[in-house]
């Protein structure tokens, strides 16, 4: 029995050193399966990635580029880069391109109609994916890195910035920042930033042309931090926002005559507007939803003035252009301008106004409703070639009271609000101002963009 027992208890143990042994042999080789797997999809991930980066600063240095990248060689493997450039495309086709190996990252795109029967090859099909309009302002990047048979996707999708993201934006300072003065949000000069003394600014603060400083201390405080170098020029393309207004205001009669308007807000959502052609009278004053006046959230004013006050419920971006016409191309401010629904106590609002002035924009001189009267404007104001405050009149009147800002200020110059002796401001109205901060992210309907994209997505 002995000698039995011991044969069995051999043959037991080889038995299960033979399971154990092929359960770490397939151990092995499941290891090794999983290491080649991930060094394979590692490596097609980092070849897409290449291609995103290489055609995202194509697209930075060059808006217009739209090229992409055929079979490119990375690293043993290929990249394969598709540029959809809508905004400064012609005779774009919309098709659904369907990534190879991933088909639910399909994504709409535009290409030239040279490049569709590639893409009808390879699985792409006409029109939308899902319906919805291409937003003609966006550029999307899908970069197919593929390496030994395994194809990785990266998305970027890239816009130009919008002006509304600025707290302060000027061409040139003309008005020192000084000792006591606070910037909120991001301020930019296209100059060269001089200050007197220790203002603080709170956001980050760029400039073309570099820094001065006077006074004493010489100690501006950045507590966003200040960089140099940054071009951002003032601009905009008046023929975007006729093609994309729900509501033109111009002459009708063919005389080529400036139109002035009126759009007195309420709190209801509705506008009470009017409007004066030439030197004729003020047509009767209608009251429309401001969903129903500017569908698009845009008005134009084609060669003319805007006067506007009132309490704004809703999304909208005003346009006022001049366009070579004398005394045409300024908004007028007659009273308090501001939101149903303040962001500050919830920032959840979708209460925005942009103003937008190819000229001045004023806070207009009234015995009853400016002048002695502290003052509320709530909006991104954006004047090309002009600048943004009080008229004279209110500058000059002794009453000193305030004018209060939440949004932004982008102009081509700086302007005083008030008179000033050794002490402080002794006439106009003291500048308080704050930076809405949803601007950051989101902007007035079709408020005017920077020339530079800025990546608003990254999908890996």
């Amino acid at each position: 029995m002995g000698g039995k027992a011991s044969i069995l208890l051999v043959l037991g143990f080889s038995m299960i050193f033979l399971v154990i042994g092929y359960n770490y042999n397939n151990i092995n080789i499941s290891a090794i399966d999983n290491v080649s797997e991930y060094y394979i999809r590692t490596n097609a991930h980092n070849i897409a990635l290449s291609g995103a980066n290489m055609a995202a600063n194509e697209v930075f240095m060059e808006p217009t580029w739209e090229s992409g990248y055929s079979s490119l060689t990375i690293n043993g493997g290929t990249v394969n880069v598709y540029v959809s450039n809508p905004n400064f495309g012609s005779g774009k086709i919309t098709i659904c391109h369907v990534p190879p190996g991933n088909p639910a990252n399909r994504h709409e795109i535009t290409i030239p109609p040279s490049a569709l029967p590639a893409h009808l090859a390879h699985g792409d099909y006409l029109g939308s994916c899902a319906g919805g309009p291409v937003d003609d302002k966006l550029v999307t990047i899908i970069s197919e890195g593929t390496f030994q048979g395994v194809t990785e996707v990266v998305v970027v999708e890239l816009r130009p910035s919008y002006f509304s993201k600025f707290g302060n934006f000027y061409s040139s300072v003309s008005a020192l920042p000084a000792t006591g003065d606070t910037f909120h949000g991001p301020f930019h000069t296209q100059g060269k930033l001089s200050t007197w003394g220790s203002p603080v600014f709170l956001g980050k603060v760029t400039s073309q042309k570099g820094l001065t400083m006077h006074g004493s201390p010489k100690d501006p405080k950045f507590y966003g931090g200040f960089e140099t170098g940054i071009d951002v020029p003032l601009q905009f393309d008046t023929s975007g926002f006729r093609s994309n207004a729900g509501k033109i205001f111009k002459d009708t009669t063919g005389t080529d005559k400036k139109v002035d308007v009126r759009l007195y807000f309420n709190g209801d959502g509705t506008v009470d507007w009017s409007q004066k052609i030439g030197n004729g009278a003020w047509s009767a004053v209608k009251t429309t939803p401001l969903s129903t006046l500017a569908p698009t959230g845009l008005i134009y004013i084609n060669k003319g003035n805007l006067y506007t006050k009132g309490t704004v419920n809703g999304a909208v971006t005003v346009v006022v252009t001049k366009e070579n016409k004398s005394g045409c191309g300024n908004i007028y401010q007659e009273d308090d301008i501001q939101y149903v629904d303040d962001p500050r106590s919830n920032p959840n609002s979708d209460d925005l106004l942009g103003l937008v002035a190819e000229e001045d924009i004023r806070l207009v001189f009234d015995p009853t409703l400016t002048q002695g009267q502290d003052i509320i404007t709530q909006a991104s104001m954006y004047a090309l070639n002009g600048d943004i405050g009080p008229d004279n009149a209110l500058i000059q009147d002794p009453s000193l009271n305030s004018w209060r800002i939440l949004g932004g200020l982008i102009a081509s110059t700086t302007r005083v609000t008030a008179e000033y002796n050794a002490f402080g401001p002794t006439n106009g109205y003291r500048f308080i101002h704050n930076y809405d901060q949803r601007f950051m992210t989101i902007g007035p309907p079709f408020f005017p963009n920077t020339k530079d994209y800025e990546v608003v997505s990254w999908l890996e």
